[in-house]
């Protein structure tokens, strides 16, 4: 079990951070295509990585764990190659994250009919959903200025809404308020 214990600076850091990327990736999406392949290599990575290893470690039955390992495997391929080529992946990404999402989207939505038992599986109906409606948007736009520019617009619609929602938490803590979150 590891426990994340996040403070009111803690939330106000990211929160700003979030901000700031944000702010690059919807002003100068095109000049920020090298930028994102690194930053969405980096992201996909790690998430990849933590990720297959929970689904190797889980108690959970075969079939929960097989389509989580697959997914994870994909993200640590299509990290691979965008650090090999970022200019050559603008791209390549575009077409990757979209079909990444897809995935996601579908292997959320396969986890909320399967787990019943899972309290708010509401909300993996949900992230299933917007993941496939992103993927669909962001794989259907023209290539290759239309699509990448959609994905960092996107992303950095996303980093607004989650550095504005970590700043006001971080705001409506006291001095001293810790949140702990324990997986």
């Amino acid at each position: 079990m590891t426990i994340e214990v996040i403070t009111r600076g803690g939330f106000l850091t990211r929160g700003i951070f979030a901000l700031i990327i944000g702010i690059l990736f919807i002003a100068v999406p095109i000049a920020m295509q090298d930028l994102i392949a690194y930053i969405i290599g980096i992201f996909l990575l790690i998430i990849s990585i933590v990720t297959g290893g929970m689904s190797i470690s889980t108690d959970a039955g075969i079939k929960h764990r097989i389509p989580v390992l697959i997914l994870s495997i994909i993200g640590v391929i299509i990290a691979i190659l965008i650090f090999i080529s970022p200019i050559w992946m603008v791209i390549l990404y575009t077409i990757l994250i979209a079909v990444w999402l897809l995935i996601t989207g579908l292997i959320d939505i396969f986890l909320a009919i399967s787990l019943t038992e899972l309290p708010h599986r509401f909300l993996l109906w949900v992230s299933g959903f917007i993941a496939i409606i992103l993927g669909l948007l962001i794989g259907l736009a023209p290539l290759p200025t239309e699509g990448s520019a959609l994905l960092i617009i996107l992303l950095g619609i996303y980093c607004l809404i989650f550095g504005v929602i970590s700043i006001i938490v971080g705001l409506f803590m006291k001095k001293g308020d810790i949140i702990i979150a324990a997986t």
